[in-house]
């Protein structure tokens, strides 16, 4: 009886381990107009959205790290998402308006940079969402600002 116990928990640790080892790895720093850097992340658990100002410009700097062999999906394929839609350059209504983006570019074996030019254009809080779809668990993250 206790070698089955032992077993099974030896199964069930195996199966939740190797949930990690298929997951992206997304990092994320906001520079803000002052030149100061934040770091930022997904799914805060305190709740606290980071603060933005109406009319100012911010540099999202997004870190992509591979944590598995042969990943499928591309950095390019990476989709932002503001006000529900696809971020562009040609959509300037939305919440948070794309000034720039920069072409991924990989800084190591696996890790890949991209830097986003952005500006919040009115009150109120903004999510931008940052999805990732591969067959190997993916990612979707969402940043959540208040912009003031």
């Amino acid at each position: 009886m206790r070698k089955l116990l032992f077993g099974v928990l030896f199964m069930i640790g195996l199966f939740f381990s190797g949930f990690g080892l298929y997951a992206c790895e997304m990092r994320y720093s906001l520079v803000q107009p002052d030149g100061n850097e934040l770091d930022i992340s997904p799914g805060d658990p305190a709740g606290t959205p980071v603060i933005l100002h109406a009319g100012e410009s911010y540099t999202l700097q997004v870190v992509f790290i591979q944590d598995h062999r042969k990943c499928v999906t591309p950095a390019e394929e990476t989709v932002y998402l503001v006000d529900e839609e696809k971020w562009k350059l040609t959509k300037e209504y939305l919440s948070l308006q794309l000034l720039s983006q920069s072409d991924w570019r990989e800084v190591s074996t696996g890790r890949w940079e991209q830097e986003i030019e952005f500006q919040p254009l009115r009150e109120g809080e903004c999510v931008l969402e940052v999805i990732r779809d591969c067959p190997k668990g993916g990612y979707d993250e969402r940043l959540v600002f208040r912009v003031s």
